[in-house]
């Protein structure tokens, strides 16, 4: 009895054990691909690549669910297939590509879909591969921080708001297979910095409140794409829902100034001239700013008078008050708001004093109030004198000696006015004076001593100064009269004039008669016996004297000369007229005096100026030149046994000489030469005749120089070339040359993986003619037919049955009609043997069939557990079960 449950108990326990198998094998991934798939290692020559399964869906997929297929990446969509197998090492060819891994579930595997992955671009070295990644992420993080990916704002703890712009998975949950292409190597770097920081903000020690699902909604706002904006700064603004919080800000930028200084640089103590700078200030807030008045020192600027609205700038003017003493001034300038703003910015400038400055040797530029200028860049924007007076000032008040200045007549053309008048200022005020000199167009205002006057002379209570006044050297012909103001610069209403007058008077002119000629002289120095007539020389005759004059017609022995344009001159005045040496002078030199004279009061001939003519006429040697166009001609090329010659072509032949020449007949050897137009040329004549290559002509390169000759012994050629190809020879592939690559002599296992190549004769080449013939594989057999499509012809299998089998490759003939290959109807087959022994583990292999296979393969469930301990302990359970019913039996 004890035997019995001994062997019930051992019996159950091995039919327990032989079942576990079972539920391993039921464990196998299934269902629709999905998430992320990557590659593993560096895009770099010689790295090992293999796939990476740690984002794809469904989990615990390993290499044996899967065929693979190696791409490389020669253009935008031209790939190419460079391996099959689990990893691929990188080779110099991959350099500059991106390699592309695509896989396919085996057949019976319970997986549907593909996935994709792609490396950057490959590089020479690990180290250059590794820099590509980091340019890669420098290049995501530049794209977030510029707000091209969706931004999240978190409120911080003080209330303000900082953005961060997060990439949105590429890859999220319920990706299509579609959206999987086109994940490359830069979409991996990136998506990978963005998982960490979502793992380590999820997973911070010591805070889970701040996980995401603990977030409380009251401490973020999430603002869509539209509603964001990136300043210059890299700072995310709004589309201004967070209205309830007012700003006020503003900046103040200083027109071609980097420091934000107004530098007007080194001037004379005249500072009328001096040009306004500019400055922009921009309100950078969301609520208007309203400016107050300002009134500097030491310069003069443009208020703002109209508020300034949010995101809106206005452009002020500066400028040095006019007055300034020499010195140096530096002051900050600062706009305020009503609001408590402030925006400043640096002024600058340099002033220097005048030679003659002893009267201003006491005063300096902080002892004396500012002065106003009496012009500014915007009349209608500049703050008056009023605004800048000191109200503590005693009142002032000017007194001139005279009203009026009345100079004599000046005679026009003068070099220096010949009178001075001056005129006395007093200060018949309570206080100190600064005068400011007035300026004139037609006056001059200079110190008693004769000295440039400036503004800034101080007159103290009761005194006088005495200044000169004198008409301006250049003044034209006519009456001029200017009020002169001599002003206090306290207060420019504080004032007194007096108005200068003078006339100037057309100057009484000397009677001069004079006439210039242009030019005075002339030749011609090149003339050949037997000259034609050569272009005359036009002589202009301008009467530069006072009086008018009335010319007589010029003549001359060996010029002819033309009429004169005009006989009649007034001064200032010009008339022009012809001269030509006369047609038929002999070899030898002959000069002429032309005589341009009038006729006086007293009826005789006044010579005004005197031309020199000259003429030099020469023997003529006798010249013989031929010349010809063009000097080449290039018929192209032909194909051997032609029909047709090339079109004939003209050339040109010209006498370039100065004697008539008769030409030759041209010949050649192997060009067919056309008759001359003309064999008698003068000189400047041109004849033509036409050239082609003969007919027949043998395969080889031709050239020739036809020369055009005649009985003065001068000549002229022209290059001529013709090109011969020979007939091209069509390439017929042999089909011995067709091959099965890849089969391994030494044999393979049930667990083998077999992968080969089918190499067509004639498919490599590139440049077909019409009739050339190649071989191309059509489809291949072990035990079932598979057919390619297309290239790569190159396939895999695996067969689980050892023995010893045949791989048959068939292969297409196809000969080129000159536009595309067309099958011929004709096939080549190549075959090769292999023998297939069985492994020593059994385990489930799948038979892949990749490029469109049809055969079918055993089912794969993705476990790799040896099952023989199991399949070993379940028949020796089933043998313990026979031997109790054997024993039970006969016992009984």
């Amino acid at each position: 009895m004890e035997r019995k449950r001994f062997l019930a108990v051992v019996m159950t326990v091995m039919m327990v054990i032989s079942m576990i198998p079972s539920m391993v094998f039921a464990a196998a991934p299934s269902g629709e691909l999905g998430g992320k798939l990557k590659i593993k290692g560096l895009a770099a020559v010689g790295v090992a690549l293999s796939a990476d399964y740690a984002k794809v869906t469904p989990e615990e997929v390993t290499d044996e669910d899967f065929t693979f297929s190696w791409s490389r990446q020669t253009g935008e969509k031209e790939l190419t297939q460079v391996g099959t197998e689990k990893t691929y090492t990188i080779t110099q060819d991959d350099l500059g590509c991106r390699l592309v891994l695509d896989l396919t579930p085996v057949d019976g595997s319970g997986l549907t879909g593909t996935l994709t992955a792609k490396t950057l671009e490959v590089a020479a070295t690990e180290e250059e591969a590794k820099a590509v990644e980091q340019e890669a992420e420098d290049t995501q993080q530049t794209e977030t921080a510029d707000g091209t990916e969706n931004a999240q704002l978190e409120e911080t703890a003080d209330g303000t708001e900082d953005a961060q712009l997060e990439e949105t998975a590429d890859n999220a949950e319920g990706s299509q297979d579609s959206e999987n292409q086109d994940v490359d190597r830069t979409e991996d770097v990136q998506q990978n910095a963005g998982n960490e920081q979502e793992d380590e903000s999820q997973n911070t020690k010591g805070q889970p409140e701040e996980t995401t699902e603990g977030t409380d909604d009251s401490q973020m706002k999430i603002y869509t794409e539209d509603q964001l904006q990136v300043d210059e700064n890299g700072n995310v603004q709004t589309d201004g829902s967070e209205k309830d919080q007012k700003t006020y800000e503003a900046t103040v930028t200083v027109e071609d100034s980097e420091d934000q200084i107004c530098d007007f640089g080194t001037v004379k103590s005249d500072l009328e001239d001096v040009e306004a700078q500019y400055v922009q200030i921009t309100n950078t807030g969301n609520e208007n700013l309203n400016f107050q008045e300002i009134s500097p020192e030491h310069f003069m600027v443009q208020d703002i008078t109209e508020p300034l609205s949010a995101g809106e700038s206005v452009s002020v003017w500066i400028q040095p008050r006019e007055g300034l003493e020499p010195g140096e001034y530096d002051d900050m300038i600062t706009y305020r708001t009503e609001e408590g703003i402030e925006v400043s910015f640096e002024a600058k400038i340099a002033v220097e004093g005048e030679d003659d400055s002893s009267d201003d040797e006491d005063l300096k530029p902080s002892d004396e109030p500012s002065a106003e200028p009496t012009e500014t860049p915007d009349d209608s924007e500049a703050p008056s004198a009023g605004d800048n007076a000191d109200a503590s000032l005693e009142a002032q008040s000017l007194e001139v000696n005279t009203g009026s200045l009345n100079f004599s007549d000046i005679e026009e053309n003068y070099t220096q006015a010949n009178e001075t008048l001056s005129v006395t200022v007093t200060n018949t005020g309570d206080g100190t004076v600064t005068l400011k000199i007035p300026k004139s167009d037609y006056f001059e205002v200079m110190n008693e001593d004769g000295s440039e006057a400036v503004s800034g002379i101080q007159i103290a209570k009761g005194d006088s100064l005495m200044f000169m006044v004198q008409p301006k050297t250049g003044l034209t012909k006519g009456d001029y009269s200017d009020t002169l103001i001599f002003e206090s610069e306290e207060d420019s209403e504080v004032a007194a004039q007096v108005t200068a007058e003078v006339s100037v008077k057309e100057a009484e002119q000397e009677q001069i008669t004079a006439v210039q000629a242009d030019p005075e002289s002339f030749s011609y120095d090149d003339l050949k016996e037997g000259y034609d007539t050569p272009e005359a020389t036009t002589i202009t005759l301008t009467n530069t004297g006072t009086t008018t004059v009335s010319l007589m017609q010029p003549y001359a022995e060996y010029f002819d000369i033309g009429e004169l344009s005009a006989s009649v001159l007034e001064p200032g005045d010009s008339a022009a007229f012809t001269a030509v040496p006369v047609t038929g002078l002999k070899v030898g030199n002959y000069l002429d005096s032309i005589q341009i004279a009038q006729t006086s009061s007293e009826g005789q001939e006044d010579v005004l100026t005197t031309i020199k003519a000259s003429a030099t006429v020469s023997e003529v040697k006798k010249i013989y030149k031929l010349s010809v166009t063009p000097e080449e001609l290039n018929f192209g090329k032909a194909k051997e046994g032609y029909s047709e010659a090339p079109e004939a072509q003209k050339v040109t032949v010209t006498n370039e000489g100065n004697t008539n020449v008769t030409l030759n007949a041209p010949s050649g050897k192997n060009f067919k030469i056309g008759k001359l137009s003309a064999t008698e040329l003068a000189p400047g004549e041109s004849c033509t005749f036409k050239i082609r290559p003969k007919a027949g002509l043998k395969a080889g390169s031709y050239t020739e120089s036809v020369v055009i000759d005649n009985e003065q012994q001068i000549s002229a050629e022209v290059k001529v070339q013709f090109t011969v190809k020979a007939a091209r020879k069509a390439k017929i592939a042999d089909p011995a040359d067709n091959k099965i690559t890849g089969i391994s002599s030494d044999g393979y296992t049930t667990q083998s993986k077999i992968t080969f190549t089918a190499v067509g004769a004639g498919m490599d080449n590139e440049s077909p003619g019409k009739g050339d013939v190649r071989y191309v594989p059509y489809n291949w057999k072990v035990i079932n037919t598979n057919s390619w499509s297309s290239a790569p012809y190159t396939a895999a299998f695996g067969i689980t049955k050892a023995g010893t089998y045949t791989l048959t490759v068939t292969f297409d003939r196809q000969k080129y009609n000159g536009s595309e290959w067309e099958n011929t109807g004709e096939q080549d087959t190549k075959q090769v043997n292999f023998s297939i022994t069985q492994a020593q583990t059994v385990t489930a292999t799948p038979t892949p069939q990749p490029n469109g296979a049809t055969a079918k393969s055993a089912v794969k469930t993705g476990d790799t557990t040896n099952i023989t301990p199991f399949v070993i302990i379940l028949a020796i359970a089933a043998g313990c079960i026979v031997g109790v019913v054997v024993y039970k039996r006969r016992k009984k």
